[in-house]
């Protein structure tokens, strides 16, 4: 894995979603020659329209962001989930809950990994600042900075990505941040 890699919004790949009942922006899938249906880590940032259910992805565990609307409520048949925005949600993606935006469309930005592979042991919205990465570290711009990470300068514009590995990782501004570590 060639680190660190910056993954403009304006490269991100639109794709129906597994399901087929709405498209996603398709971020960045490892390894290389993954597909959806199969892959260690999957980045990826969707707008929620109407009410519908979520695609399954067996085996692997989600953080769901809400980074556009009023909130999302996330039915998964024995409970329910409400999602304020900004405020990172973890679950088991092979669970495919119904999902019902709140107050119009949203649109929600997802790290999904599978769990023979990795963990995702934090996730979190940071404020401008400087955090030391502790694994691998997907970090999405809330709004547009400059982030320094592996002796390197990013000018990142809202809602780019980057990814880095373990190090001091600096940020300009707010950023969806989220750590994968290896499993076991």
């Amino acid at each position: 894995m060639d680190l660190p890699l910056h993954l403009p919004a304006s490269t991100y790949r639109t794709m129906p979603w597994k399901n087929g009942t709405g498209a996603t922006d398709e971020i960045w899938l490892w390894p290389p020659r993954s597909d959806r249906d199969a892959f260690s880590i999957r980045i990826s940032r969707a707008p929620i329209l109407a009410d519908g259910g979520f695609s399954a992805f067996a085996g692997a565990d989600r953080v769901i962001t809400l980074i556009e609307g009023a909130g999302l409520v996330l039915d998964f048949g024995h409970r329910r989930e409400h999602l304020a925005p900004l405020a990172p949600f973890r679950f088991d993606t092979g669970l495919a809950p119904q999902g019902r935006p709140v107050g119009g469309p949203v649109r929600v930005f997802n790290v999904m990994a599978d769990r023979n592979d990795w963990t995702i042991p934090d996730a979190a919205v940071l404020e401008k600042g400087t955090a030391e990465a502790t694994g691998l570290t997907v970090l999405f711009a809330l709004e547009a900075q400059q982030a320094r990470t592996g002796g390197r300068l990013h000018d990142l514009a809202r809602q780019d990505t980057l990814i880095c590995g373990p190090g001091p990782l600096r940020r300009g501004g707010r950023a969806l941040v989220v750590t994968l570590a290896p499993a076991g």
